[in-house]
């Protein structure tokens, strides 16, 4: 497991497109593509009520199954972003209000899904930021945890635990290092 600092009070002022400005100045320059990994645009719709989060990285690897993702917010999330890949899985949800609840109750800045959330009307008015591919009213199944604190990787990017994560109504971006404006 990584150990996590709490982001500073203004974090979720630096913007996708300010950091990208700053740190991939050339786009097809793939010096920089190392630096900072941008997700594939528009995969990715938000949900929550924070629309600007940011944090480093815990993450789990489920397929349609979730009890990782309710140990993972169950804990202190001390600002982090959970990094949910569901194998972008839509014949259910990988997270709802329940869930999403415990997230803000314990210090998540935010939560990125591979997958489908529910109760997406609740998750909306949470102080919370949350992307995910999609909604679908069915809860996932509770047979395989899967796998926590593992590297994942989905919209063209690899997201290992500790990793820096910035996301936006612009994307979402990935960094080994903390970003500095």
């Amino acid at each position: 497991m990584s150990t996590a600092t709490t982001p500073p009070p203004d974090a979720d002022r630096k913007g996708t497109a300010d950091l990208t400005d700053k740190y991939l100045p050339d786009p097809v320059d793939k010096v920089c593509d190392r630096q900072l990994q941008v997700v594939t645009p528009n995969l990715f719709r938000d949900f929550g009520g924070k629309l600007r989060f940011s944090g480093q990285a815990s993450t789990v690897r489920c397929y349609e199954n979730n009890p990782l993702v309710r140990k993972a917010l169950e804990e202190p999330g001390r600002g982090r972003v959970l990094v949910v890949d569901g194998g972008a899985s839509l014949r259910c949800a990988l997270l709802g209000d329940m869930l999403a609840d415990n997230g803000v109750k314990n210090g998540w800045s935010g939560i990125i899904v591979n997958g489908c959330i529910r109760d997406s009307a609740d998750i909306a008015k949470m102080p919370l930021g949350v992307k995910a591919l999609g909604t679908h009213p069915l809860k996932s199944s509770k047979r395989d945890p899967g796998q926590r604190d593992v590297p994942v990787s989905f919209g063209g990017v690899t997201v290992a635990p500790g990793d820096w994560v910035y996301a936006d109504g612009d994307g979402i971006l990935v960094s080994k290092e903390e970003l500095t404006l």
